[in-house]
């Protein structure tokens, strides 16, 4: 009985809004004066089914809209980051520096140095509050000295180009030659993979190389000042760093390139 219930619900419903609907075509025909109220009544009646199936159908229309706006314009940005960092490749290889834009740059004291760490690290009172991310570029007097390591509210630690565990890409500037910059933990900076054959000559200078948002390519490290022995077709090249590494009391750090 209730499998049949079920099958006759529907029916007598459909029945009885088709009646309706005749009814209502039936006055109107008989009763053009109430054309109107016919039209106002049943304009009434389905108001309040109509009216949140509309709201929900401009939601979904308006968030669809939102989502392939949204994704259009992350297109568009992903497709300007490459044509920049192209742009920038140019500029390396035809040995011309781009400079760091001073608007994105975030003033910061050093707060703390400790002696056993006196090339390794050392501590900033800015944070992420200021605009500091995990992984930008410090620099001293125009000059690479650095890059952010650990970043809280309010302060933040850098490591110093000068630590053995520090690598970083760069670029001769006048032969355009690519290497990695590394520290010894004792104050010295060493330029790695420059083939052997390669005659740099002391004076040159090294900048970073394309490194990625947070590290902008073009800003000076240092010079060469010599080279040490060839090892398996490489001549590490001692480099001088060009900030006065001892003397450090404030410190530029780059904010511009997103997460």
């Amino acid at each position: 009985m209730n499998i049949l219930d079920r099958e006759l619900k529907p029916w007598l419903h459909g029945v009885i809004s088709v009646l309706l609907s005749f009814c209502v075509l039936w006055a109107m025909i008989t009763f053009p004066e109430l054309h109107h109220t016919f039209v106002d009544g049943v304009n009434n009646i389905l108001y309040y089914p109509e009216k949140p199936a509309i709201e929900m159908r401009d939601i979904v229309k308006y968030s669809s809209n939102w989502v392939l706006e949204r994704s259009s314009l992350r297109e568009r940005v992903t497709k300007l980051e490459l044509e920049n960092r192209a742009m920038s490749a140019e500029l390396q290889k035809a040995g011309i520096k781009v400079p760091v834009p001073k608007e994105g740059n975030v003033t910061a004291k050093i707060t703390l140095r400790y002696p056993d760490d006196w090339w390794q690290e050392f501590r900033i009172d800015k944070g992420s509050r200021a605009g500091i991310k995990e992984g930008a570029a410090v620099t001293s007097e125009g000059f690479l000295i650095g890059r952010v390591i650990r970043v809280d509210q309010n302060y933040a630690w850098v490591q110093m180009i000068t630590s053995s565990s520090f690598l970083i890409a760069a670029a001769v500037d006048e032969t355009r030659d690519l290497g990695v910059i590394t520290g010894d933990d004792r104050g010295n900076l060493t330029l790695l993979y420059v083939p052997e054959e390669r005659q740099l000559k002391n004076g040159m200078g090294v900048s970073t190389s394309l490194m990625g948002r947070h590290v902008p390519p073009g800003i000076p490290i240092g010079r060469v000042i010599g080279a040490k022995e060839s090892k398996d077709g490489f001549m590490p090249i001692s480099i001088q760093a060009g900030a006065h590494l001892t003397q450090l009391y404030s410190v530029e750090v780059y904010s511009g390139g997103d997460n």
